[in-house]
């Protein structure tokens, strides 16, 4: 779906190019000016200077420069992310968390759908159901507008997460778009490496995914290794079987990197307390991922205001789980999610479903 706007958008390179064309500037132009917006980062106004002084207020004119409106930003008192609510052009609202990590790198998670159908109950995306995917220009404007924020705080913008709101391969026809306009080299440049995509896993697409972009990250959010567990915690996934995803998930693990920074698989487990964070849950876990090179994301459960049953795992069994993982050869994390505070870690991001004009 294009983006509901009057004038064509400078990230279109086609109306770019027939910009160019109808104006006879400079190839070289172009180039420097694209370079300045999505590579330093500058605004629109100072990057059309690269056109010349009569081009740049043609391009003014001729361009419309964002297809989102940043209406509200919550800053964390905790570890200072920002999540910001973005509103689209038809009037919904979306959330995009800039994660500044205390080691100077800032990455942006970003959103690709408005809601999400996958359905899993500790997730407040999920609540709001599914109500429209977004285009491409909106997925990869929320980076532009991360990286900015970053500027804003003496940052540069490192990496760029596909976890926030919606199911990025329940929407590959505007994700894939806007992942070659954040790796082009005529666009933001970002190496296939700082960019992970995370999925409830739909196999089909988990294999596409990777042909057409080697050497992205890829972030599989299980959950548990018990399949009648899982269906549970990801209701979606009662639509695919469950060897199908473990051969797709074995396929992509095993393939060879292409970069010496490439990372392996990650596989996301969310940690709810006596619900999925047992030692059976860890046998289990452990018994799935044999002869599968992959990181293990344990991520503790993030409260939500509007689901009050569960709670986050406590430290000790935590540490009983990511144990039993350890000893048995599997390189295991915590994710300590940032922004809760402000309702902007794992699992919390949600907007009320209104439209402009409704």
């Amino acid at each position: 779906m294009l983006p509901v706007t009057a004038r064509p958008l400078f990230h279109d390179e086609s109306a770019v190019e027939q910009f160019r064309k109808l104006h006879r500037i400079d190839p070289d132009r172009i180039r420097r000016t694209r370079y300045a917006l999505y590579q330093m980062f500058d605004s629109f106004e100072t990057a059309f200077v690269k056109l010349g002084e009569a081009e740049r207020e043609a391009a003014l004119k001729h361009f419309d420069r964002l297809t989102l409106a940043v209406v509200e930003r919550h800053n964390s008192n905790l570890d200072g992310s920002t999540k910001l609510v973005l509103q689209t052009p038809d009037g919904y609202r979306i959330e995009t968390v800039v994660i500044r990590a205390e080691t100077s790198r800032t990455a942006v998670c970003v959103s690709t759908q408005v809601g999400c159908q996958a359905g899993c109950p500790f997730c407040a995306t999920a609540r709001m159901k599914l109500h429209r995917s977004l285009n491409a220009f909106e997925i990869a404007e929320q980076v532009l507008l991360a990286a900015w924020e970053a500027r804003e705080s003496g940052r540069r913008l490192r990496n760029v997460v596909f976890m926030g709101m919606g199911e990025p391969l329940h929407n590959e026809e505007n994700v894939y778009p806007a992942l070659d306009l954040l790796m082009s080299p005529n666009a933001f440049r970002i190496p296939p490496r700082r960019i992970t995509v995370s999925t409830v896993g739909i196999p089909d697409a988990m294999i596409r995914l990777a042909d057409r972009f080697p050497g992205i990250q890829i972030a599989l959010s299980l959950h548990s290794a018990i399949p009648e567990k899982r269906q549970k915690l990801v209701p979606w996934t009662r639509q695919i079987t469950w060897d199908g995803l473990h051969s797709a998930l074995r396929d992509i693990a095993n393939r060879p990197r292409l970069f010496r920074e490439q990372g392996p698989v990650m596989i996301e487990h969310i940690l709810i307390h006596e619900l999925n964070d047992g030692v059976e849950d860890a046998e289990a876990l452990i018994e799935y991922l044999q002869g599968i090179p992959c990181i293990v994301n344990l991520i503790p459960y993030n409260p939500i205001p509007t689901i009050g049953a569960w709670e986050s795992t406590p430290r000790e069994r935590r540490e009983v789980f990511w144990r039993k993982l350890r000893e048995a050869g599997i390189f295991t994390t915590f994710r300590y999610s940032m922004g809760s505070d402000v309702q902007a870690a794992c699992g919390q991001l949600a907007q009320p479903v209104t439209q402009v004009g409704t």
